[in-house]
């Protein structure tokens, strides 16, 4: 038995022997070896592209804004419904509601922004997005949870907004405001609504 596997071991040392040498060969031939190197480089700069393609998904606050409105009037989400006479609909971006929106309709946001859609029963929609980088820097969440006294307790802020009526005509746009400078505006003056307490409600257009 012991000279069996003794057999065996040589056998295999042999057999690995060959098959090293053959690949060592194939890898060494003329342009074999630059094929094989070049396959794994291609394949590193695919990944990267990639990696790049993830990083720059974001959508403007336009973008933003109407891929809201269509689906607000025309797509199939009971989320955007109007509500029952007399009452209002507040959907904040990062509520459950806000966020399964953002998911169907990829809507992705840079960081530091956020968006409220508010609904009133004849159907008269408003949408408003927040962008940190109208706003010295003040990211969405610093905005949300800022206390009297705070600095980034702010009351008049810089805000995209959109408003259609309840047959889904654009009543308003910050992209397509014109007026005064016979250009677009860059953004419009908006306001943070908050309780009694100071507490962070929502995010409004106008400055009051």
């Amino acid at each position: 038995m012991k000279k069996q596997k003794g057999q065996d071991i040589i056998e295999y040392a042999l057999m690995l022997a060959v098959v090293v040498g053959i690949g060592f060969g194939l890898y060494t031939h003329v342009g074999i070896g630059d094929h094989i190197s070049a396959v794994f480089n291609n394949a590193g700069n695919l990944l990267e592209e990639v990696g790049k393609g993830k990083q720059t998904t974001f959508i403007s606050p336009d973008d933003a804004i109407k891929r809201l409105f269509d689906e607000r009037y025309g797509g199939s989400s009971d989320i955007l419904e109007k509500p029952a006479t007399g009452e209002v609909k507040d959907i904040a971006f990062d509520s459950k509601e806000g966020q399964e929106l953002a998911r169907k309709l990829n809507i992705q946001t840079k960081e530091g922004d956020g968006w409220y859609v508010r609904i009133y029963s004849p159907g008269t929609t408003v949408v408003t997005y927040y962008s940190a980088s109208d706003n010295d820097g003040v990211t969405f969440s610093q905005l949300k949870n800022a206390k009297p006294g705070d600095k980034e307790y702010l009351t008049k802020i810089h805000i995209h907004e959109g408003i259609h009526d309840g047959s889904g005509k654009e009543t308003y746009n910050t992209a397509n405001n014109t007026a005064n400078t016979g250009r677009p505006h860059d953004y419009d003056a908006g306001h943070v609504e908050r309780n009694s307490k100071g507490q962070f409600v929502s995010i409004y257009p106008g400055d009051y």
